[in-house]
């Protein structure tokens, strides 16, 4: 506020209203805001105060700018040393290894494209298909474990349930170098999942509206989007992202490094599944190319959890609860790096695994069972996309929950299974009838043909179990937490259940 001093009483001048524009020549302006969501919304600006009113005078602080610069270097430092122990980067080796997968794949959908044409009677030496990766492999950001995801791209006269589920698999499943080869047919993104020499790979498929699919993306014609059916659509969208983020990102090298970070804490704190509510990659790989846009010039450190504003997420699958956590892991990371006294930061607090037996008392046990491993693969892949139904269903019993994305085996039970383990927040006293809550959930497994079809040999159990009954891959970090800073109970993960809660099956 400014104090104009003419010649009588003082005449007070309204606060001029400011506005956040992007800085000159760094793209086209941001979209417009998301209008906020009842109960899922990020705090904003404060409101600015009212004509007449005089603002509270600002505190200023005298930064060392010798002292920031050498923590910054030294967190940095420590940082890529964190990471170098961790093996989060792939050898060599493995980075041949995937462009092999990719080669082979490539000859094998090209075959595959001639094969349904010369079954047509069609033009086989004009026929063709490709395939192109995206995801953490093509932004060069992939981790010794991550998979691959390729779209098979293929040509007009190759269908997606017959073409690409029965005959593509059948190829598939003659080669030696694939196993654990199953379907997902009904999800949004219809794909095929298997290991190809090890190494998991995600298989969607697009199909384009011409004989000569390979032509066709070589030529990178826009109006060919304009006429393939939704879920080509949304296969190629994911190419399409990551073309524009490496043609965005001012430093790929430090976008990478972020990237596996982000990807790192993501999977450490449980937060990395988006069937679940969570992060998906392409979600952390929008977030990390926001940060390094916005600070081009930034260090290591300085990109890890900077906070941006104006705050802007994407988000698919989140609920109330999901988002609650993932709230809590960013103000967690916050507090554990904020503080600009220490030099260095011990990254293993920041990348610690999450104490979900320290935090919750009771569990939400889902096992999930087939007569055979090919069944059951595909009986979880259709059961998880429908997990989100089940959250949104014990959040209106108001119940609070956090699904470990992590799968565990009961080798107590015969059949092959799969076991989940979700954290239960009790907001009050109430109980769960894991019967009913089985019942409502399987309306939604079994809303159509295909779900019907996978229940005929498989099955779910629900109950709500306590401690006794979790492994001990999930509660042996409680020891860990006493060695964190004095944060509040709900960044460490201490239980902040209300006294008297219960929950019993």
């Amino acid at each position: 506020m400014v104090l104009d001093r003419p010649v009588g009483r003082p005449v007070f001048r309204k606060p001029e209203r400011r506005t956040l524009a992007p800085p000159r020549g760094t793209g086209p302006p941001p979209p417009p805001p998301i209008p906020p969501t009842p109960g899922v919304y990020l705090r904003g600006p404060p409101p600015l105060p009212p004509p007449g009113a005089i603002p509270p005078r600002p505190i200023v602080v005298c930064l060392d700018l010798a002292r920031m610069k050498q923590m910054d270097s030294s967190r940095s430092s420590s940082l890529m040393k964190f990471l170098e122990d961790t093996g989060v980067s792939p050898s060599e080796e493995e980075t041949r290894r995937r462009e092999r997968v990719i080669l082979e794949l490539h000859k094998i959908v090209m075959d595959w494209a001639k094969m349904v044409a010369f079954n047509q009677g069609g033009k086989p030496w004009i026929t063709s298909g490709t395939v192109l990766t995206f995801g953490s492999y093509d932004l060069g950001a992939y981790g010794p474990e991550s998979d691959i995801d390729a779209v098979c791209v293929g040509p007009c006269i190759a269908s997606l349930q017959h073409h690409f589920f029965v005959v593509l698999r059948q190829m598939l499943e003659a080669r030696p170098e694939v196993s654990d080869l199953h379907s997902i047919e009904s999800a949004r993104v219809p794909l095929m999942r298997f290991k190809f020499n090890g190494v998991s790979v995600d298989f969607p498929y697009a199909q384009l509206p011409v004989i000569n699919a390979a032509e066709a993306i070589h030529a990178n014609d826009p109006r060919l989007l304009e006429k393939v059916d939704e879920a080509s659509w949304r296969c190629l969208s994911g190419v399409r992202v990551n073309r524009q983020i490496m043609q965005l990102v001012p430093n790929m090298k430090k976008f990478q490094l972020l990237l596996r970070c982000l990807k790192l804490w993501a999977r450490k704190r449980g937060i990395h599944c988006h069937l679940v509510g969570f992060f998906a990659g392409i979600h952390l790989a929008v977030l990390g190319a926001y940060v390094c846009r916005r600070h081009p010039n930034a260090t290591a450190n300085t990109l890890l959890l900077m906070p941006c504003y104006p705050p802007e997420f994407c988000a698919s699958n989140v609920t109330k609860s999901t988002f609650n956590k993932i709230k809590e892991e960013l103000w967690r990371g916050l507090s554990l790096t904020k503080d600009t006294s220490s030099v260095d930061v011990d990254w293993n607090w920041i990348f610690a695994p999450f104490p979900y037996a320290a935090k919750y008392k009771h569990f939400l046990r889902i096992v999930l069972s087939a007569p055979t491993t090919e069944e059951l693969r595909d009986w979880v892949g259709w059961v998880k996309s429908r997990f989100r139904g089940l959250i949104l269903k014990l959040e209106s019993l108001n119940i609070g929950c956090d699904p470990n994305p992590s799968e565990q085996v009961d080798h107590t039970i015969g059949e092959p299974n799969a076991v989940f383990l979700w954290g239960l927040i009790m907001y009050s006293n109430t109980q769960i009838c894991t019967t009913s809550l089985k019942k409502d959930f399987m309306r939604s497994v079994t809303n159509n043909i295909y779900g019907k079809e996978k229940c005929a040999h498989s099955d779910i159990e629900l109950s709500v179990v306590g401690m006794p009954q979790v492994p001990k891959s999930m509660s042996d970090h409680s020891a860990y937490l006493q060695k964190l800073p004095n944060l509040p109970p709900r960044m460490l993960g201490y239980p902040p259940m209300r006294q008297g809660c219960n929950a019993v099956g």
